[in-house]
């Protein structure tokens, strides 16, 4: 989980850095023919809010996100992001059909990558729409304490990836961002660790205009 961390945050400092170098520039990457539209700008930022493991029962936890992207213009854009999801806890079974209470623990983080639709409702407040596929990953243990045992084991995949939200612009180069998203079927396939996730989250967002 720390080399994908760490891999994600060099790439949004790295998007970072060039939003800034975009906007000292002025603009210049149209005279110099790039191809992008004068519409399009880059983007950066991060939230905090609660995730939930939907197949676990203690309710929500603290997680969070880092993202960044590009608007290709006023209603459509790319979006990559990763999601810190924390430790949910649950009940199971020893084995499938067995009879011994075991209790669960999942850890899950997860990268993702999303296209973004942008819906102008009013000024300076957009309605997002976003699909996309967040690749996971999992380590879950398995303790049935009747029989002193306890299991442990990683896991990765790639899962199907929505979202929905809000975006407020409170200034030339910053907005506010709410959101709820959502990926299905996470967490190691066929067994008690198989999950829903969702993380909700509300985060300030900069970005080059």
């Amino acid at each position: 989980m720390f080399t994908k961390s760490a891999v994600v945050a060099s790439m949004l400092l790295g998007l970072g850095l060039f939003i800034s170098s975009s906007v000292e520039a002025g603009g210049n990457y149209q005279k110099q023919n790039w191809g992008i539209s004068p519409q399009a700008h880059l983007y950066g930022g991060a939230s905090l809010g609660l995730s939930n493991q939907g197949a676990f029962d203690d309710g929500l936890t603290a997680g969070g996100k880092i993202y960044g992207g590009m608007k290709v213009n006023r209603m459509l854009g790319a979006e990559v992001g990763y999601m810190r999801l924390g430790e949910a806890e649950g009940e199971g079974k020893d084995s499938p059909g067995g009879r011994l209470k075991a209790d669960l623990t999942s850890d899950m983080d997860a990268v993702y990558a999303a296209a973004v639709g942008y819906l102008p409702v009013a000024q300076h407040l957009d309605l997002i729409g976003k699909a996309g596929v967040a690749r996971w990953s999992q380590d879950s243990s398995k303790e049935v304490k009747d029989i002193a045992e306890k299991s442990t084991a990683s896991d990765e995949g790639i899962s199907p990836l929505i979202g929905v939200g809000a975006e407020y612009r409170v200034g030339p180069n910053m907005h506010i961002r709410g959101e709820w998203e959502h990926a299905f079927g996470a967490g190691t396939e066929d067994t008690d660790f198989e999950t829903g996730i969702d993380l909700m989250s509300v985060g300030v967002t900069f970005s080059t205009f």
